[in-house]
């Protein structure tokens, strides 16, 4: 890729990436229910045989057009060095759902995305089960299937939050693990309803496409959300960390909404957040999220 990241550039990548999804989840749907070997990355982490090998189909697709990109993906060896000051940088999770997937559950995404010149370019997250593609850039708005999508905003103030549909998933362990299950204790008697979605990119991108109307989680890591934050964020929905401070520099924390009920949202978290039993020790993170 130029220096310049221009229109033609992008949709170049946009193209490739999806490509790439679609032939991880070739591979991915042929081995649901076949996950192989499973190697543990700690408690309710897991990874698996065939999530590399959709790993490996990903990869190769994206170096075939663009052999100098750097790669951070999940899967990639715990002692690579990570290529974070790559002007180009292809940042991907290949199974974004991973106990899903090797339980056989078919709802998992494939997210890849496109960091170049500091920002994130290209977000393509699709889910090989419903074959459903999500996807944006910086010059393009979110679409689902290639049809616009936009988040939904059914009414204003207390009654936005009263009939909010909210998803959400919990960290592996640990005082984050504590936080959450307070937090849905909390929020589920206050909103419509409260999901366990089992895969951070997808609910994301499900707050797109109107589907929920907030999605939150305490601890994730970048390629669990690169791609699907542009997305979100072209259809008109709002990121930020759990404290409500940029996402950029959170420190696993994500609150994803339609922009209505952002402040309803956060303000629930960090009533649980701000208990004195957690103190300044909440910001520690506690795991990686699959």
């Amino acid at each position: 890729m130029s220096q310049d990241v221009g229109k033609m550039e992008i949709n170049r990548a946009r193209e490739v990436a999806i490509r790439a999804a679609r032939e991880g989840g070739k591979v991915a749907k042929a081995r649901l229910g076949d996950p192989g070997y499973l190697k543990w990355k700690g408690h309710r982490d897991v990874t698996s045989g065939a999530s590399l090998q959709v790993q490996e189909a990903i990869v190769s697709t994206l170096l075939a057009d663009f052999p100098d990109a750097g790669i951070l993906a999940e899967e990639g060896p715990e002692d690579a060095p990570l290529p974070v000051d790559a002007e180009h940088l292809w940042i991907v999770d290949p199974i974004c759902g991973s106990l899903n997937f090797v339980q056989g559950i078919p709802h998992f995404g494939i997210s890849i995305a496109l960091r170049s010149e500091g920002s994130i370019r290209v977000g393509v997250v699709y889910d090989p089960c419903r074959d459903e593609l999500f996807e944006a850039t910086t010059e393009t708005s979110a679409t689902l299937n290639d049809r616009t999508m936009v988040v939904q905003q059914i009414s204003e103030g207390i009654e936005a939050w009263s009939s909010a549909v909210v998803g959400t998933d919990w960290p592996h362990s640990g005082e984050r693990r504590e936080q959450a299950r307070l937090i849905v204790g909390l929020m589920m008697d206050q909103v419509g309803e409260l999901y366990l979605m089992g895969s951070p990119a997808l609910g994301l991108c499900n707050v797109a496409a109107g589907r929920l109307h907030s999605y939150w989680h305490l601890d994730l890591k970048i390629w669990d959300i690169a791609a699907a934050t542009l997305i979100l964020q072209r259809a008109g929905g709002i990121l930020t960390d759990a404290r409500g401070n940029t996402w950029l520099y959170s420190d696993g924390g994500y609150i994803a909404t339609n922009g209505v009920i952002h402040g309803w949202a956060l303000n629930c978290i960090q009533a649980v957040l701000n208990l004195p039993q957690f103190g300044s020790a909440g910001s520690e993170p506690s795991g990686r999220s699959g």
